[in-house]
């Protein structure tokens, strides 16, 4: 008898993308205003490129809290699923301002599903 056997899929992927988000202290009037910025990217890289140049752009007296670039895998729901599809996070790099002003980026890291990695928006 022979044996055969099928490899199956993690699931249909429609492909990947970049989420970069910057939280900031922003000077108002009265005060300060916490902020968060992200936008959304083909690739890390280009994420990566925009944190910089939004921290270069920053308001005088902005302090930067924490910049962080998500590489995001988007899949096909299943078929008893009702939500529309989703990002999920599958890799983390953190960045960090140095007393230069220039981004200095962590080596990134892989999220595993079992930390609770979902990154919903």
């Amino acid at each position: 008898m022979e044996e055969t056997g099928a490899t199956l899929a993690a699931g249909p992927a429609i492909g990947t993308t970049a989420l970069g988000r910057l939280e900031l202290r922003v000077p108002e009037d009265d005060g300060f205003e916490e902020v968060i910025v992200e936008r959304r990217w083909p690739d890390m890289e280009a994420a990566r490129a925009w944190c910089e140049r939004t921290v270069r752009r920053a308001a005088p007296g902005s302090r930067i809290l924490e910049i962080q670039v998500f590489e995001e895998s988007w899949r096909h729901a299943k078929s008893w699923e009702t939500t529309k599809s989703r990002p999920q996070a599958e890799v983390l790099q953190l960045g960090v301002v140095n007393t230069a002003g220039y981004v200095r980026w962590s080596e990134p890291r892989a999220m595993s599903p079992r930390t609770g990695s979902r990154h919903l928006i």
